[in-house]
């Protein structure tokens, strides 16, 4: 394998895990502003034109200040780059993607493990809420996507 399909490999994975972890919040239950029942609520909601492809795409640390956090750089690499931070409202997780295919493959490994997205071009960001990311969505565009049902527990 050559290896920057490692380097992507790698990337994708640690996209997972985070996702992974971001969605062990959504299990708390249905009083926690980041539950499975909040994301449901979100599936109800219709999503806001998405920002124009031919716009240049949004940084880590574009987003963070949108939120009105510093972020916190996590993975950096030529196909995407992490940050996180916080705000009154919970954590926040920003990505940015070198190509818009990483951003799908990214989404497509991510989805199955539930939590609700803020995709743009070329970014996406995990918030505690749909409730959560709607300001954000207001100064930067993009649509809501919501991961897999994650019930059961």
């Amino acid at each position: 394998m050559p290896p920057s399909d490692r380097r992507i490999r790698r990337a994708l994975a640690a996209g997972a895990v985070l996702c992974a972890v971001l969605a062990a919040g959504a299990c708390a239950g249905p009083g926690h502003p980041g539950s499975a029942h909040a994301a449901h609520a979100a599936h109800a909601q219709s999503a806001a034109p998405a920002a124009s492809a031919s716009a240049s795409p949004a940084t880590v640390e574009q987003i963070a200040a949108a939120l009105g956090c510093t972020a916190e750089l996590g993975t950096q690499a030529e196909e995407l780059r992490q940050g996180a931070c916080e705000t009154g409202q919970g954590a926040y997780r920003m990505t940015t993607f070198a190509a818009e295919t990483g951003l799908r493959s990214w989404l497509a490994e991510a989805e199955p493990y539930g939590g609700v997205y803020l995709v743009g071009n070329r970014w996406v960001v995990t918030g505690p809420s749909a409730d959560a990311l709607a300001g954000l969505r207001e100064r930067l565009g993009g649509s809501v996507e919501n991961g897999a049902a994650h019930t059961g527990h």
